[in-house]
């Protein structure tokens, strides 16, 4: 096996093609740099240079193993690189757990983003309710994860609050109240409400529920979906109304309208927050956290 060494010697006599001017750009004198050639010239097995009293060219074994010495060399630059950037963080993989909801917009943006500073670190993404992504944490299924707040039984998990939203009201284009741009909640009593299942997105689900509470009425439950583009979709064929993160808006769909609401502005408010585990002293992980900034 031919040293780094070897190989720039080699290089630098067939850049040259004199001794003592390969000599003088490697720092040696040209006896030491005459053995080296002959030692690499035995250990491949075949003559690299033709040697004249003047003058010194290269064989065709030589011309095809300067391209195969330059490459090698350049591979090997490369994997140190590679290294010493990966141990600052700068290239790697993460599993980055994400509630469906942000994926509309919240997601895509932050990930153009650190994209855009970080481009050699790739995400495994994985879309799971807050609930699901405290078991991936436990599991080691995930390094990070954005979670919709409050979410109980995660004390073990540090936290930031990277985005704050309202919920806004969902109707067919049809609906009486369409025509209005703002909407108080009490005049909602009467309809029927399209949930999220609560043992899967349990903060949307409690949120409708204290909202309406606030607003004076118990909300009739109709159908139940998990994901927010099925319930666009029926609320589209007047299978009701919902209340919903308001990145649903970019959600394009001819038959609803997306409409502010007003009412108790505690239960209406929705934070988004980035979660880890603190025993993750990855560096690719405290990138993605400095990178994020605070909501």
């Amino acid at each position: 096996m031919l040293s780094s060494r070897a190989l720039e010697q080699f290089i630098v006599l067939a850049e040259e093609l004199h001794f003592g001017k390969a000599a003088n750009r490697l720092h040696i004198s040209q006896p030491p740099l005459s053995q080296a050639i002959m030692r690499i010239e035995q250990t491949i097995g075949v003559q690299l240079f033709l040697r004249e009293s003047r003058s010194v060219s290269l064989t065709d074994a030589g011309s095809v193993f300067l391209v195969e010495a330059r490459r090698l060399v350049e591979q090997q630059e490369l994997a140190i690189a590679h290294t010493r950037e990966a141990c600052v963080g700068m290239t790697g993989r993460i599993s980055l757990g994400f509630v469906g909801s942000v994926s509309y917009g919240l997601l895509p943006e932050l990930l153009s983003k650190f994209r855009r500073t970080y481009p050699d670190i790739v995400f495994d993404l994985r879309e799971l309710p807050s609930s699901g992504q405290l078991s991936a944490f436990r599991t080691e299924q995930i390094e990070l994860g954005i979670v919709r707040l409050p979410l109980s039984n995660a004390n073990d998990l540090e936290m930031k609050v990277i985005k704050r939203e309202r919920m806004i009201a969902v109707l067919p284009v049809g609906h009486p109240l369409a025509k209005r741009q703002i909407i108080d909640l009490k005049l909602l009593v009467d309809e029927t409400f399209m949930m999220f299942p609560s043992h899967l997105v349990l903060s949307l689900h409690a949120k409708t529920m204290m909202a309406c509470h606030a607003a004076g009425f118990s909300p009739r439950t109709g159908l139940e979906a998990w994901q927010m583009p099925t319930m666009v979709s029926l609320i589209a064929a007047q299978m009701g109304i919902a209340l919903l993160p308001e990145q649903v808006k970019h959600i394009p769909h001819p038959g609803v309208v997306y409409r502010d609401v007003t009412g108790d502005e505690g239960h209406l408010n929705l934070e988004i927050a980035l979660a880890w585990r603190p025993q993750n002293r990855s560096k690719i992980c405290q990138q993605v956290i400095d990178v994020i900034p605070v909501a």
